[in-house]
Formats: structure tokens, C-alpha cells, sequence
């Protein structure tokens, strides 16, 4: 009776370690799973990121550049800042530079 109780305390322990390291092994290859998902997830959110950022640029451009673009072009050809001849004023300014 003590060989059966002693081989059955050797399987046991023997499936017991074995659990251990199975589960040990799954948490690794759970994380390292872990790791492959995150970097391909970040590689395609910058992907998609950039892809946004080019479309709301090339829409920016579209819509709102040309009235910044005019105000800033009319902004430089009012010299006088106020009532007066812009010309006449722009000439001087640009005798007076150089």
C-alpha cells in the first residue's frame, strides 16, 4: 500500500510542476503575443494618424489659406494704414529701406 500511496504522490506532484510551468509558459507567451498586437496596433494608428492629418491639411488649404493668404496680401498693400495714397506711401517706405 505505501508504493501505490507513493507513486501517487509522485504523479501528483509531477502534474502539479508540470501546471506550473504550462502556466508560466502561457504568461509569457501571453505577453509576448501582447507585445506583436501593440506594435502592429501603433504602426497602424500612426499610419491612419498621418492619413487624417494629410486630408485635414490639403482641406485646411482649401478653405481657409485663400481668405488668410488675401488678408494678409491686403494688410501689405494698405502702407498708409489708414485713409491716404498706399502707392505713394509704399514708395516712400521703400525709398527710406534701402
Amino acid at each position: 500500500m505505501d508504493a501505490v500511496s507513493a507513486s501517487l504522490s509522485a504523479l501528483s506532484t509531477a502534474f502539479t510542476f508540470g501546471s506550473i510551468i504550462l502556466a508560466i509558459l502561457a504568461v509569457l507567451v501571453g505577453l509576448a503575443w501582447g507585445k506583436i498586437v501593440a506594435r502592429s496596433a501603433e504602426k497602424e494608428a500612426k499610419q491612419v494618424a498621418k492619413e487624417c492629418a494629410e486630408h485635414y491639411i490639403v482641406k485646411w488649404m482649401a478653405d481657409e489659406a485663400p481668405a488668410i493668404i488675401r488678408k494678409q496680401v491686403d494688410l501689405l498693400n494698405d502702407a498708409t494704414i489708414g485713409e491716404g495714397d498706399d502707392a505713394a506711401a509704399a514708395d516712400e517706405i521703400g525709398k527710406e529701406a534701402g
